[in-house]
C-alpha cells in the first residue's frame, strides 16, 4: 500500500531531480523561431518572424501561449541574469502540479494504490523530466491537457458543476498552445452534445466564452492576414511530413522564407516546382498564408501522385508514434534510458486499452479512448518527432496501469 507521505516523497523527489537534470543539460540556446519572435515582440512590440524586403510581416507561425510565456518570464527577469533559468523554473513548477493533475484523473479509473503508483510513474517518467528541460510548449501542454480532461472526466461524470469561465479559459490556452487541439476541442463539444445531452446547454455556453477568450487573437489573425486561423503552419507541417524524402521524422532541412534565395536551399530536382511557386508569392501582410498555401498544394499532390508511398508512411508513423521510431536519426533518441521507458509503457496501454474496454465500459473510458485516436491519426499525417509523443503519454501512461492492476491482480491469484 502507498500511504500519502510516500506519493509526496516521490513527487518531491521528481521535483529535485528534474531540477538536477535540468542544470546538467538544459538548452543553451533560444532555437531560431522562439529567438526571432521573442527579439521582435520584446523590442518593436510586434508579433513577426519574417522580415523581408525591409519590413516586419504579420506572423502566425506559431501558437502566440508559450511565446507569451517566454515574455513574461524576460520582463520577470529585469535584465539581471539569463531569464532562461526562469523559463526552466517554471516549467520544473508547473510539471510538479501537473503530478497532481494526473493523480485526479487516475482516480476516475482506479483505486487509490494504482492512482498514486501512475502518478509517480508520471512524475519519474523520463520523457516528462527531459521536456523540463526544453524550450518547448510541452510542459504547458501537458498541464492544460490535464486539466481540461478533469473538468470533461468530472462533466460525464455530473458529480459537481463545473466552474464555466474557468473550464472556457483552460480551452483557450489549450488553443492557443497547440493547433491540433481544435480538433480535440471540436469533438469534445460534438461529444458532449451527443452523450452528455444534460449538458448541451453548457457545452453550447462554453464554446461561445472560448471564442470569446480567443477572439481578440484571431481578429488580429483576420485583419492581417484576412483569414480567420490560429496557426499558420499547417501546409508547411504536412510538406515536411510528405514531401520525396520523408521519412517518419519528416524532413528536416530548414527552407528560407526569404525568396529567390536558391543558395540557402538544397538543390533537389524533385523540389524545383516547389521552389518556383515560392519564388511567386508576393512580399506583403499576406505573405506567410500565401507561403503555407504553397506548401499545402505541393503536399497534397505528392500524396495524390503516389497513394501507396505515403499511405504506408502514414501507417509507419502511427506505429511509430505509439511505440518508437526504429529509423531514427535523433540524436540519444535509442539511449536506454529513453527507449526503455517509452516502448514498456507503450506496449503495456496498447494491452491495457484492450482490457480496460473488458474491465471498465463507462462513457470516460471510451472518450479518452477516442481522444488519444484523434491524436495519434492526426498527428501522424504530419510527421512524428519524439518530443510528439508528450501528446499521448497522458494517455498510455493510464492505460498502461489497467495492464498493470491485471498482472498484479493475477500475481494475488497465485
Amino acid at each position: 500500500m502507498i500511504n500519502k507521505k510516500l506519493l509526496q516523497l516521490a513527487v518531491i523527489s521528481s521535483f529535485i531531480l528534474k531540477m538536477i537534470f535540468i542544470f546538467f543539460f538544459h538548452s543553451e540556446y533560444l532555437s531560431n523561431e522562439w529567438r526571432v519572435l521573442l527579439n521582435n515582440l520584446e523590442n518593436l512590440g510586434i508579433f513577426s518572424y519574417h522580415y523581408l524586403d525591409g519590413q516586419y510581416l504579420p506572423s502566425s507561425y506559431v501558437p502566440p501561449l508559450y511565446l507569451i510565456f517566454l515574455y513574461l518570464n524576460k520582463l520577470i527577469s529585469f535584465d539581471l541574469f539569463n531569464f532562461m533559468y526562469l523559463v526552466f523554473f517554471f516549467q520544473v513548477i508547473i510539471s510538479t502540479f501537473s503530478v497532481y493533475f494526473f493523480y485526479t484523473i487516475c482516480r476516475h479509473f482506479f483505486n487509490y494504490n494504482f492512482s498514486n503508483i501512475g502518478a509517480i510513474i508520471f512524475a519519474f517518467f523520463p520523457l516528462l523530466i527531459y521536456s523540463n528541460a526544453l524550450i518547448s510548449s510541452a510542459t504547458l501542454q501537458i498541464l492544460f491537457y490535464l486539466i481540461f480532461f478533469n473538468f470533461c472526466l468530472n462533466l460525464i461524470d455530473q458529480k459537481k458543476k463545473q466552474n464555466i469561465i474557468l473550464f472556457s479559459l483552460v480551452c483557450a490556452c489549450c488553443l492557443l498552445l497547440r493547433g491540433e487541439f481544435l480538433v480535440v476541442f471540436v469533438f469534445t463539444l460534438i461529444f458532449f452534445s451527443i452523450f452528455v445531452k444534460e449538458k448541451i446547454r453548457y457545452t453550447l455556453i462554453l464554446s461561445l466564452i472560448t471564442l470569446f477568450i480567443i477572439s481578440p487573437y484571431l481578429i488580429r489573425n483576420y485583419i492581417n492576414t484576412s483569414k480567420v486561423h490560429i496557426v499558420n503552419v499547417t501546409g508547411y507541417a504536412l510538406w515536411k511530413g510528405n514531401n520525396h524524402l520523408s521519412k517518419v521524422e519528416g524532413y528536416h532541412f530548414t527552407l528560407s522564407p526569404k525568396p529567390k534565395r536558391r543558395l540557402t536551399w538544397p538543390d533537389i530536382p524533385e523540389f524545383e516546382n516547389l521552389y518556383k511557386n515560392l519564388d511567386k508569392v508576393e512580399i506583403n501582410k499576406n505573405y506567410e498564408t500565401e507561403r503555407d498555401k504553397v506548401f499545402l498544394n505541393e503536399a497534397i499532390k505528392n500524396i495524390s501522385s503516389d497513394k501507396k508511398k505515403y499511405l504506408i508512411l502514414y501507417f509507419k508513423k502511427i506505429l511509430s508514434y505509439f511505440f518508437i521510431d526504429f529509423n531514427s536519426s535523433i540524436k540519444n533518441y535509442y539511449n536506454p534510458v529513453h527507449i526503455i521507458p517509452v516502448l514498456g509503457i507503450a506496449i503495456l496501454s496498447f494491452f491495457g486499452g484492450v482490457l480496460s474496454i473488458k474491465q471498465n465500459k463507462s462513457l470516460k473510458l471510451y472518450y479518452l479512448l477516442t481522444v488519444m485516436f484523434l491524436f495519434i491519426m492526426l498527428i501522424s499525417v504530419f510527421y512524428i518527432l519524439p518530443r510528439y509523443k508528450i501528446s499521448i503519454i497522458i494517455f498510455q501512461i493510464l492505460f498502461a496501469l489497467f495492464s498493470l492492476e491485471f498482472i498484479f491482480k493475477k500475481i494475488r491469484k497465485k
